[in-house]
């Protein structure tokens, strides 16, 4: 009843229901951390933090989808084509982390969260 899409992860915070993984981390940063570091207050800070959240779910996420559920729930073989595109997902990360050790700047971000649990499934 909580969730109309019958999914996980869905959080009830004393009646205030929300779903999606980048969602509730991003309220319970704002609503319960101790400072803003994993999900900057400055707009140009917190921009770049969304750019990568939106990238992880849709392109990297749904790359890594694409490719591995036929094969992993379907039974398919690899296919070359969908292959190429997760590479080149992959390869978009790598820009974003040159010269920086975190996706979105000099400090871990809920994108770098979020990237890690799509790129340790895809590993």
């Amino acid at each position: 009843q909580l969730n109309p899409q019958h999914t996980v992860p869905t959080l009830n915070d004393n009646g205030f229901v929300l779903t999606e993984s980048r969602a509730i981390a991003g309220y319970l940063v704002d609503q319960y951390g101790k400072n803003d570091s994993l999900y900057p207050k400055d707009p140009k800070k917190r921009a770049l933090v969304d750019q990568r959240l939106y990238f992880d779910i849709g392109t990297l996420y749904q790359r890594f989808g694409d490719y591995y559920y036929p094969i992993a729930f379907g039974g398919a073989p690899s296919d070359a084509e969908k292959l190429k595109k997760l590479e080149e997902a992959f390869g978009f990360l790598d820009k974003f982390l040159e010269g920086q050790e975190w996706a979105a700047g000099s400090k871990i971000t809920l994108a770098d969260i979020s990237l890690a649990a799509t790129v340790s499934t895809a590993d």
